[in-house]
């Protein structure tokens, strides 16, 4: 599926009379083009962020304490948003079983609710199965929120070393996932 249209492709969809319409369409074609070919994103990955309607926001001050990225995700979301471990496992495509493992460990690890303040939060779409849940983390404050390792590593209370790792492993995998999809 090619997203960017050419000017003169406008007469087919019905936007020669319509302006704004047009106007929006060449944008959301700009946009796409540039996401493909600067931040390596597929056309599966920007219909999915264009089509969700994201109301699950992870705070990022979730990923700062003892417990695992992926411990912290899944109770985050079992607790703060009351879903079953088969919800979570649809919205960020780990295995049911892992993520009720990982919530088990969390729970007996951190018994307490999350004391969440205002900061940076994150969409859940960014979790996928591709990469590791700190660096799709990782990945997105980067590209997304332009933030800078040593910003990043404070927020997540981690050394700055981990978190160009994580980047760096993050990049590799889209470049390897670029190429097979080839």
């Amino acid at each position: 599926m090619e997203f960017i249209r050419k000017r003169e492709d406008f007469g087919a969809f019905g936007l020669e009379d319509n302006a704004e319409e047009k106007f929006l369409v060449d944008m959301f074609s700009k946009i796409s083009g540039r996401l493909k070919h600067k931040y390596s994103y597929s056309d599966e990955e920007i219909m999915k962020m264009w089509n969700s309607h994201d109301t699950f926001q992870v705070p990022v001050a979730i990923f700062a304490g003892k417990l695992s990225p992926a411990e912290a995700l899944a109770k985050f979301l079992k607790e703060n948003y009351n879903l079953g471990f088969r919800d979570i496992s649809g919205l960020i495509g780990r295995g049911k079983s892992s993520i009720w493992s990982n919530y088990k460990r969390a729970a007996k690890k951190m018994p307490w609710p999350f004391q969440i303040s205002n900061g940076v939060s994150v969409p859940v779409s960014i979790f996928t199965p591709e990469r590791s849940v700190l660096e799709s983390l990782v990945n997105y404050l980067k590209d997304v929120k332009r933030m800078r390792n040593k910003q990043i590593a404070q927020l997540l209370n981690k050394n700055s070393a981990n978190v160009w790792t994580a980047y760096h492993r993050a990049k590799k995998k889209m470049i390897k996932d670029k190429e097979i999809r080839k």
